[in-house]
């Protein structure tokens, strides 16, 4: 496949790592979103998605180039909030889960503003997505950082029960909610890019 741009014909090439990473960032962001709506614990499932993820993760960044620090920085703060929802998940007492889910929030949406920042080094298809993924995963984190210096800040966002909860009372995973929320947009539009053959022809265009 072949897009023009600039005035030169660029190859669109997908390799297999691609396609596989685009089905499965494409199933661990529906799960996501599916089980986002689910109040039962479900961990089996919620262990595979993670397992999924991460997988998706990894094949994502080997696409867009492990060796570049965005893309690394990117995936170091995704697994470490994989490891904070696998705690959630298996089960930690009341006065560590406010903690876990405090680590898992911030650490999720970092990986997104590192990934949405390297997009914005590519083509415009891909700056387009990295710059509205920028802006949704920052707000969040400004509402993340206000909230500890202000009380009540972020009470819409559920920032300050999350907060609260971190500081020993009983957790609320609204804000945890609408973190996984965005990962799984922002997993179908990374899925779309890769099956797309988009990141592929921007890494290997000078």
């Amino acid at each position: 496949m072949k897009n023009t741009a600039g005035g030169a014909e660029v190859a669109r090439t997908t390799t297999t790592n691609a396609r596989v990473g685009a089905v499965a960032l494409a199933a661990s962001a529906f799960i996501t979103l599916l089980l986002s709506h689910v109040s039962a614990s479900l961990a089996p499932l919620r262990l595979l998605t993670l397992a999924l993820s991460a997988f998706a993760a990894w094949s994502f960044c080997d696409e867009m180039g492990l060796r570049k620090p965005l893309n690394r920085a990117g995936f170091v703060v995704f697994i470490m909030a994989m490891a904070a929802k696998l705690e959630l998940i298996l089960g930690v007492d009341r006065a560590s889960a406010g903690r876990y889910g405090v680590l898992f929030a911030s650490f999720l949406l970092l990986s997104l503003v590192f990934w949405s920042a390297a997009f914005l080094h590519r083509q415009r298809t891909l700056k387009v997505v990295g710059a509205v993924g920028l802006v949704v995963s920052l707000t969040p984190i400004l509402a993340l950082v206000v909230g500890h210096l202000v009380v009540g800040a972020g009470a819409f966002l559920g920032v300050s029960a999350l907060l609260s909860a971190g500081q020993g009372g009983a957790l609320d995973t609204s804000f945890l909610t609408l973190v996984e929320r965005l990962f799984g947009l922002w997993g179908y539009a990374a899925a779309w890019l890769l099956w797309r053959g988009h990141i592929r022809s921007a890494a290997t265009v000078s």
